[in-house]
C-alpha cells in the first residue's frame, strides 16, 4: 500500500543547523554522492550518463566531482555501448546512469555483452521508492534484479548503506570481472538548492590485496603427465583482450598455437591463424590429443565441427569466470588467468613428448591455405573480401581495429592479421549486430592518441547510428568503414534462406541507404568508393569520419563460395 503522498515533502526541524536550513534534497541524496565518491576511490574517472529526472541526483553527483569525467549520451541503447567501449578499452570500471523505467531496460544488451566479455559496468538506474512500484506512477516498472540471468550481481541501494556500494564494486572487479546493477529508489525532492552543499565520501577505497598467486605442483605435476603421452597437443584461443606479455610467454613454449583473428595472437610465432580454412576437411590427422583451450568465443564454424567431430582425450581449460564446453569434451578446469598460467609454465621445466611432425602439418596446412586465398581472390570482381583485405594491409601501425559482426568479422578473419601491433576487438559476447559503432566509439574515446578503424555492415551501422550522438565531441581518431551491398548479405552465405521461394527478402532485407546523409548531419567527413582504385585512392585521403564501400552482394557471395569451397 502506497504512503501518504505527503511524505517526501515534510521538512524535519531536525535539518536546521546554525540558522540556516540544510536542504531537504541533500537529506534525500547524500547517500547518492557518497556512492559517487565510493566509485571514485575504486577507480572510475568516467561515468556515462543519460538524461531524466529520477536519476537527477547521480548526474548531479557525477557532474559535480572533480576526478570523474562524465559523458552525457540521449539514446540509453548507445550509452551503454559507448560504456563498454570505454571500459574495454580502458581496463577500469565504467558507470552507467539513466533514469527509471524502459530506460532502463535498454541497457540490457550493453550489460548482456558486457557479462560474457568480462567487462566491468557499474549500472545506476533511478528508481521509484517501492510503495510506488505498479501504481501508475510514470516512468515506473519493477526493476528490481532487471537484468539478473547476465549480471555478477544485483543491489538495491537506500540510504546510508555506502558498504553496500562498495561490496557491489568489489563484486564488479574481483575474480572474473563483470558487470553489477544498483538501483535506486529516490525520494523528492531530487534538486538541491546550491551545488556548494555537496559532499563526496572521501574515505572509500579498494582494498588492498595480495597478488601472489601460487598454482599447486599438482597441476604441474599432471600437465607434465599430459604432455609427456600426447603426441599431438594443441593450445586454442577464443577470443582475448591484446596483451603482449602473453603473446611472448605462449612463444616460450614449444605447442601448437590455434588463434582467430578476435584472439590478438597476431605475433605468436608460426601461430594458425586460418581454422576455417584449415579444419574444414575429414582428415583426422589434424586433431589433438590433448586441447589446452583459454579465452572466450571461436569464430570458427569448421573448427567448433571438426573438435566436436574429433574430440581430444583430454581437454583443459584455463581461464577465470564463466566456463564454456563448445565441443562438449571439457575433461579440466584450471582457475587461473591465462597470463599467470602460462608465465609460470614458462618458468617450468617441463619436458613436451615431440611436436615436430603435428606442428609441420598445420604449418603447411596454414601456407597452402593461405596461398590458396590469395590465388582465389585475384582476377575477381570488385568484392567485400578484397576491400576487406586492402584495409587490413593499410591500417596505420599500432592502431585498433574493430569488426562488426555477420560478416565482416568473418570475412577479417579468412583475411587475418600478420603482424603485431593491431589490436582487435569484437562485441562478440552475444554476436548481436547492435551497439557495435557506439562500442568503437567508446574505445576511441577512451584511447584518444591512437586511430581506430571500425569495419560494420550496412545495416549493423544504419541500427546504431545513434551511437554517433553524442552530447559530448565526437572522436577525431575513429575511421568508420561500411561495407555496404545493400543489405544482410550473410544470409546468402549459409544454407536455408535462398531456398525460401520468394521469402528471401525477409531475410537479407535490401534498403537502398547510404551513410551520406548521416555523415553530413553528424558533420563528418565522408567517400564511397565502389572500385579498388577508388578504395586505394580514398584511403590515402582518409583517416577518420565514413568510408563507404559499395560491393553487389551476388559477387560477394560468388567469392564467398570460391574461398570456402575446396
Amino acid at each position: 500500500m502506497a504512503t501518504e503522498p505527503w511524505r517526501t515533502q515534510k521538512i524535519d526541524l531536525e535539518f536546521i543547523h546554525e540558522n540556516s536550513v540544510i536542504s531537504v534534497a541533500i537529506k534525500n541524496t547524500q547517500h547518492i554522492y557518497d556512492l559517487v565518491g565510493v566509485c571514485a576511490g575504486f577507480g572510475v574517472e568516467k561515468a556515462i550518463v543519460c538524461p531524466g529526472s529520477r536519476c537527477a541526483p547521480l548526474l548531479i553527483g557525477f557532474g559535480k566531482h572533480p576526478d570523474i569525467e562524465t559523458i552525457s549520451v540521449t539514446d540509453e541503447r548507445s550509452a551503454g555501448f559507448i560504456g563498454l567501449g570505454l571500459a574495454q578499452q580502458s581496463g577500469k570500471p565504467v558507470v552507467l546512469v539513466c533514469t527509471s523505467g524502459t530506460a532502463a531496460q535498454n541497457f540490457t544488451p550493453a550489460v548482456t555483452e558486457a557479462y560474457y566479455q568480462n567487462v566491468p559496468l557499474i549500472v545506476l538506474t533511478g528508481d521509484r521508492p517501492p510503495e510506488w512500484i505498479d501504481q501508475w506512477d510514470g516512468q515506473t516498472i519493477r526493476q528490481k534484479n532487471l537484468y539478473i540471468d547476465h549480471i555478477k550481481g544485483s543491489f538495491i541501494y537506500f540510504e546510508d548503506n555506502t558498504d553496500l556500494a562498495e561490496k557491489a564494486l568489489e563484486l564488479a572487479l574481483d575474480g572474473a570481472t563483470g558487470p553489477v546493477h544498483l538501483n535506486i529508489p529516490i525520494q523528492e525532492p531530487f534538486y538541491p538548492e546550491s551545488l556548494d552543499r555537496i559532499r563526496f565520501a572521501t574515505k572509500s577505497q579498494r582494498p588492498q590485496r595480495n597478488n601472489s598467486i601460487t598454482i599447486f605442483d599438482e597441476i604441474w605435476e599432471e600437465l607434465q603427465s599430459e604432455l609427456k603421452n600426447a603426441e599431438k597437443v594443441m593450445i586454442l584461443s577464443g577470443q582475448m583482450a591484446p596483451n603482449s606479455e602473453l603473446v611472448q610467454m605462449l612463444n616460450k613454449i614449444n605447442v601448437l598455437i590455434v588463434g582467430d583473428v578476435i584472439s590478438n595472437l597476431h605475433g605468436t610465432n608460426n601461430v594458425i591463424k586460418s581454422p576455417d580454412l584449415l579444419f574444414k576437411t575429414d582428415d583426422d590427422s589434424l586433431a589433438p590429443d590433448f586441447l589446452i583451450t583459454f579465452g572466450r568465443s571461436v569464430i570458427s564454424k569448421n573448427l567448433k565441427l571438426y573438435l566436436r567431430k574429433y574430440k581430444p582425450k583430454v581437454h583443459w581449460h584455463i581461464g577465470l569466470g564463466m566456463v564454456g564446453d563448445p565441443f562438449q569434451s571439457l575433461t579440466k578446469t584450471v582457475q587461473f588467468s591465462p597470463d599467470i598460467f602460462f608465465k609460470k609454465w614458462s618458468n617450468q621445466k617441463i619436458q613436451i613428448h615431440n611436436q615436430r611432425d603435428y606442428q609441420s602439418i598445420l604449418a603447411e596446412s596454414q601456407q597452402k591455405v593461405n596461398k590458396e586465398f590469395n590465388s582465389k581472390l585475384e582476377d575477381t570482381d570488385f568484392n567485400y573480401f578484397s576491400a576487406v583485405q586492402k584495409v587490413i594491409q593499410r591500417l596505420p601501425k599500432n592502431s585498433v581495429l574493430h569488426l562488426g559482426n555477420s560478416m565482416p568479422v568473418r570475412i577479417a578473419n579468412f583475411i587475418g592479421i600478420d603482424y603485431s601491433g593491431i589490436d582487435v576487438w569484437c562485441n562478440r559476447g552475444t554476436s548481436g549486430i547492435d551497439g557495435v559503432v557506439s562500442t568503437a566509439v567508446g574505445h576511441a574515446l577512451a584511447d584518444p592518441d591512437r586511430p581506430h578503424t571500425l569495419i560494420i555492415g550496412d545495416l549493423s551501422f544504419f541500427y546504431d547510428r545513434n551511437g554517433l550522438w553524442l552530447n559530448h565531441e565526437f572522436p577525431k581518431n575513429l575511421h568508420i568503414i561500411i561495407l555496404n551491398d545493400n543489405g544482410s548479405g550473410i544470409f546468402n552465405t549459409i544454407p536455408g534462406p535462398t531456398n525460401q521461394d520468394g521469402l528471401v527478402d525477409l531475410f537479407t532485407t535490401p534498403h537502398n541507404r547510404t551513410a551520406k546523409l548521416t555523415a553530413q548531419e553528424y558533420k563528418m567527413e565522408y567517400w564511397s568508393v565502389g572500385s579498388m582504385d577508388e578504395l586505394e585512392k580514398a584511403l590515402e585521403k582518409s583517416e577518420s569520419g565514413i568510408l563507404e564501400i559499395f560491393t553487389e552482394m551476388k559477387i560477394n557471395t560468388k567469392v564467398f563460395k570460391k574461398i570456402t569451397t575446396n
